[in-house]
């Protein structure tokens, strides 16, 4: 019986193992958007920073992440956030932001058509202080993100729906639906400019505490950016999200991030 543990055991052990260069399928690789998810399994690092100007003030946010797949087809990424406030009324704050999780399973992948579909789920967990504007929000994000290539074109979208399970009012929870649109042209293999729309529409929730009524009214954002990759394995994106419609969340908001490929 001892053998026959050990010889399971074994087999798993190897089952487990990667698969040759024969059997992998090739990798299917998609420019990286500012705003938009892709539906790569990724094992990066990543340096983030988001600077938003807002009616009520100025918030800048640097986080670093990490994405690492447990599985060919299940990624896992944790993202640790640092938080700078700037009100317009009041003091200014600084410090550790809601700490997000986030699953991403591949559902489909298709190397012929270079065309990927996967989604999954993310949370935000209250690890920044909610007294002092840095966070305190506990959230729970399913999404759906798609891509294809098309010649020297990537295609991607993505939709998300976002329960903020702490802020309610009058017994409605706070929900958002989100929904992304981005395609970008490979100039170069070291450059990609790209553009998104991205749509926010908040579902539920109080419309006085959304100034200037936001409730079931869609914002609409622009965001013209682009990819410069110095190095193999290292890309850095940058992008301005800017408002085309009058019910509006901020004025502008800057992204820019680093990725390592490991």
């Amino acid at each position: 019986m001892r053998c026959v543990g050990t010889l399971v055991i074994a087999l798993l052990l190897l089952s487990a193992l990667p698969a040759t260069a024969e059997d992998e399928e090739p990798n299917i690789e998609f420019f990286y958007p500012v705003v938009t998810r892709r539906p790569v399994i990724e094992r990066e690092l990543e340096l983030n920073v988001r600077h938003e100007k807002g009616r009520d003030g100025r918030e800048t946010e640097t986080a670093g992440a990490i994405e690492l797949p447990l599985l060919p087809w299940w990624q896992l990424e944790v993202e640790v956030p640092l938080v700078f406030t700037d009100p317009r009324d009041g003091t200014s704050a600084g410090g550790f932001g809601d700490l997000a999780v986030q699953n991403k399973f591949l559902f489909w992948k298709s190397v012929e058509h270079r065309a990927l579909v996967a989604g999954g789920f993310e949370l935000t967990l209250p690890s920044g202080s909610e007294r002092r504007g840095l966070g305190g929000i506990t959230a729970v994000r399913p999404f759906l993100t798609a891509g294809i290539a098309l010649g020297p074109f990537d295609v991607l979208g993505d939709m998300a729906y976002e329960w903020n399970l702490n802020r309610h009012v009058a017994g409605q929870r706070e929900l958002t639906l989100t929904a992304s649109l981005a395609a970008g042209y490979r100039v170069s293999r070291w450059f990609t400019p790209f553009l998104e729309l991205n749509t926010v529409t908040k579902t539920n929730g109080s419309a006085a505490q959304d100034a200037p009524q936001l409730l079931d009214r869609v914002q609409l954002y622009l965001t013209p950016g682009f990819n410069v990759r110095p190095l193999p394995g290292v890309t850095f994106r940058t992008g301005l999200q800017l408002p085309v419609s009058s019910p509006r969340q901020f004025d502008y908001t800057v992204h820019g991030a680093l990725v390592w490929e490991f």
